[in-house]
């Protein structure tokens, strides 16, 4: 391939099919992450109803090192489909083929990506974009910093939310940072009560499902 079709493939961005072994593999392993950790401990109050629902998108690009326009373009498409109230990108190939990588190369994709996308918008946004990631640190010193770990998923993934599903589920009486504070606050009691070392290693029996093992 030359280096012009190279550059053309990483500009245009386009799900996997879900049928993909690859894709699908990803897939069951994001299903595990939501059911045995976010639903199960209760980090979310929404995660479940939202699943069930069908009001969750998930996609999954096999691409690797994807641009931050090409994914906020994607975002901004996902905006008119209005029965989907989360989403979920997901890159198990962004740090290349079989590998995942430390996690702060990630999280600036997805902060680049937030600019992009707001340059785009022109406008308050229509999603906020929150990184994911199988290497987020294991620090649970206080609720700011142990939310990190909760969104410790099985591949490399961008959440999106819109602002609209945050104000329907807070306290009329307090602000989205005041509920941020307390799903943090319960996430950690609750990482606490189950054994912080048992969840960390579920959490990696999670990551490696159904993943090739490393060439030597």
């Amino acid at each position: 391939m030359s280096a012009e079709a190279t550059e053309r493939e990483r500009q245009s961005l386009r799900p996997a099919d879900g049928q993909h072994p690859e894709a699908s593999a990803a897939l069951r392993r994001n299903e595990r992450y939501l059911r045995e950790f976010i639903e199960d401990l209760s980090i979310c109050p929404y995660a479940r109803m939202c699943r069930e629902q069908q009001r969750l998108y998930r996609a999954v690009f096999l691409q690797t090192q994807p641009t931050p326009q090409s994914v906020a373009e994607h975002v901004l498409s996902l905006e008119p489909l209005s029965q989907f109230e989360i989403g979920l990108l997901i890159f198990p190939n962004f740090a290349g083929p079989n590998l995942v990588g430390d996690s702060h190369p990630f999280e600036r994709f997805v902060t680049e990506t937030r600019n992009q996308y707001g340059k785009l918008r022109k406008g308050s946004p229509g999603f906020f974009l929150v990184a994911f990631h199988p290497a987020m640190p294991m620090n649970l010193m206080n609720p700011d910093v142990a939310v990190r770990f909760m969104r410790r998923s099985p591949d490399p993934t961008i959440q999106l939310v819109r602002p609209e599903v945050i104000d329907s589920v807070r306290n009329p009486h307090h602000n989205r940072d005041d509920l941020s504070a307390t799903i943090a606050e319960v996430g950690l009691q609750a990482v606490r009560s189950a054994g912080s070392d048992q969840i960390a290693q579920r959490l990696r029996e999670i990551h490696q499902d159904e993943r090739p093992p490393k060439q030597d």
